[in-house]
């Protein structure tokens, strides 16, 4: 049974490598062999000039306000986002797995936004935040709706920011929900309605700890996506007003490719990358010890 377990697992590990190649190269070899290398250079991508300035561009980071403004912003960003979508994406997922009326029809609905692009997406809600909702509450006589500035302070942008990235990103979260609400066993299901489990308890004692492997794929997939927000944020309200809506990504755009400081901007993708990478691998941990097999 051993030597079989072992052939297996190279079988599969071959069947896997063309696909690591590809993701080594076109990840970690510009990571290691680019960025990484870059962000010891004072670089000025206009002039061409390169310099090694050791870790002068890291120490730099602690003083950069603007910096430390996009990384709290993303951690909000991020909070809001990953615990918003998973939340209502579960919701959406859990009564959708009943047997209802042309549910496919209502999950191919709730998808399509994902499959929109960003920049199209932000075009749309920003037209209703600015046009829609003022002239809906202004025929109704709600005043103080009609008189909100959705993008002219830092909270209320921050808002729709967040508003629209867990709209966009629940029909994703929610199929990954679905697939593995469907793989439960319903004898596991049945015999707990049996023994008095039902509604929440069964989600608590039943559903969500036969789902925890599915937890980890959508806090992982959240906690990647959130990170990396660039398009919404850019296209809505291109990072204002006063700099309190721009994500890391966006502030590493305007520092290598506006700025063109490109070793500064190298650095703080570094930063970026260790971060989230340091996030993901203690919520992989953390998530994987709770799932349970069945």
């Amino acid at each position: 049974m051993s030597i079989l377990y072992r052939k297996n697992r190279i079988f599969y590990f071959l069947l896997l490598c063309p696909a690591l190649l590809l993701y080594g190269f076109a990840l970690l070899v510009p990571l290691f062999g680019g960025t990484f290398p870059y962000s010891f250079l004072k670089w000025n991508l206009m002039s061409g000039k390169k310099s090694f300035t050791g870790i002068s561009n890291y120490v730099r980071l602690f003083s950069d306000s603007g910096f430390r403004s996009a990384f709290l912003f993303n951690l909000k960003l991020g909070l809001f986002t990953i615990i918003g979508s998973n939340i209502f994406a579960f919701v959406l997922a859990y009564f959708l797995n009943e047997n209802i009326r042309a549910k496919g029809i209502v999950r191919s609905l709730f998808f399509i936004p994902n499959i929109i692009s960003a920049v199209l997406v932000a075009f749309i809600w920003t037209f209703i935040f600015a046009q829609v909702l003022p002239g809906v509450a202004k025929i109704m006589g709600i005043d103080w709706l009609a008189n909100i500035s959705w993008f002219g302070t830092p909270q209320m942008a921050s808002l729709t920011i967040i508003i629209v990235s867990i709209w966009q990103n629940v029909g994703f979260l929610m199929m990954i929900y679905t697939a593995g609400l469907q793989t439960i066993p319903t004898d596991i299901v049945e015999a707990a309605r049996m023994d008095g489990c039902k509604g929440i308890r069964m989600i608590r004692y039943i559903q969500m700890p036969l789902l925890m492997p599915t937890f980890t794929i959508n806090l992982f997939v959240s906690i990647s996506g959130a990170f990396k927000a660039f398009d919404i944020p850019n296209a809505m309200t291109a990072g204002g007003p006063y700099g309190s809506t721009m994500p890391v990504a966006m502030d590493i755009y305007q520092e290598a490719f506006v700025k063109y400081n490109m070793g500064y901007g190298a650095a703080k993708s570094v930063v970026l990358f260790l971060t989230v990478a340091a996030i993901t691998v203690l919520q992989l941990y953390v998530t994987r010890k709770r799932e349970v097999e069945y």
